[in-house]
């Protein structure tokens, strides 16, 4: 979503801007309220993460969050694993038009490489999210 400080007529808006600003930014974290607190994460930064710590947050969503925020949250992991997929294609076609020993083809190979790992992490935390919500 590109966000301009100017209004469509061209002059300075500020206010509108930090408003649609600030409304971006809400939808990119996830707050947990529970008992003895809450909890705010930033999707963006947080995903993917490692198992154990999927594993604890998922619990706490699974029991603490609205289903409205669990429906976003599969949709973002879903996103997620789809943009690292696109990326893994992507490096995976560079490298391919790249000789097999050459400094191009191994840096391509080796995005591909942290792409797919990345892709299969966030595979994983979004099984592990399904598994919970429907066990529930």
């Amino acid at each position: 979503m590109g966000i301009s400080k100017y209004n469509a007529e061209g002059y300075y808006d500020p206010t509108a801007y930090e408003g649609l600003k600030r409304a971006e930014e809400s939808m990119k974290v996830l707050k947990i309220n529970y008992p003895t607190g809450f909890m705010e994460i930033n999707l963006e930064n947080f995903f993917p993460c490692t198992l154990d710590k999927a594993k604890k947050v998922f619990s706490l969503i699974h029991r603490y969050s609205s289903e409205a925020d669990k429906d976003r949250l599969h949709g973002f992991l879903m996103e997620k694993e789809a943009r690292f997929y696109s990326k893994m294609s992507k490096y995976a076609d560079k490298a391919s038009s790249y000789p097999e020993n050459s400094k191009e083809h191994r840096e391509h190979l080796s995005k591909f490489k942290e792409a797919r790992r990345l892709h299969q992490r966030i595979r994983r935390n979004r099984e592990i999210f399904e598994t919970g919500r429907a066990s529930r």
